[in-house]
């Protein structure tokens, strides 16, 4: 009797075991599989409702880059042509005339090359610090490593003149 009831135990106990690997290939695998394409389509889905949220602020970033450009009056010519054109610039609106504009001087030191612009104005000093502000704050050609002030004479009429030499580094 209990060698029956041990046989129908067991067996039961197996058929139980079988019907749960059943009932879990059949069933709850797929289920599970499908949760978890339904999660990644769901994360999919979040990031496709957000692209036109990034589309415009991308846009914005770039107008807004595109309008710093502009106010910094760079084109798509050398960083030196920029820089005559801005001193060219700021000469005429402060009265001030350019003497000499030399092209670059660069120099490597340790890996790092640095380009120095040298040039010479003339005029009155307020003049000559706007346009030195000017070149350090409101644009971006560098920054201003040295300024030689020279008050000269001109023995023919008679009259002092201030000129400026202005020496900007660029590290690249």
């Amino acid at each position: 009797m209990w060698k029956n009831l041990k046989n129908k135990n067991t067996l039961l106990l197996l058929g139980f075991c079988l019907a749960m690997l059943l009932c879990y290939k059949l069933a709850v695998s797929k289920t599970l599989a499908l949760r978890k394409e339904y999660q990644r389509l769901s994360q999919e889905e979040q990031l496709f409702r957000a692209v036109p949220q990034q589309l415009s602020l991308l846009s914005k970033k770039e107008n807004h880059l595109d309008s710093l450009l502009q106010h910094l009056n760079l084109n798509n010519t050398s960083l030196e042509n920029d820089l005559l054109r801005t001193v060219n610039r700021e000469v005429e609106k402060n009265d001030l005339k350019v003497i000499d504009f030399n092209p670059p001087h660069v120099s490597e030191i340790n890996g790092t090359l640095t380009n120095t612009y040298n040039f010479t104005i003339r005029g009155p000093f307020t003049s000559l610090i706007k346009l030195i502000h000017t070149l350090e704050q409101q644009s971006s050609f560098g920054q201003i490593a040295h300024v030689d002030f020279r008050k000269q004479k001109n023995y023919r009429t008679r009259k002092n003149y201030l000129e400026a030499t202005i020496f900007i580094q660029r590290l690249e």
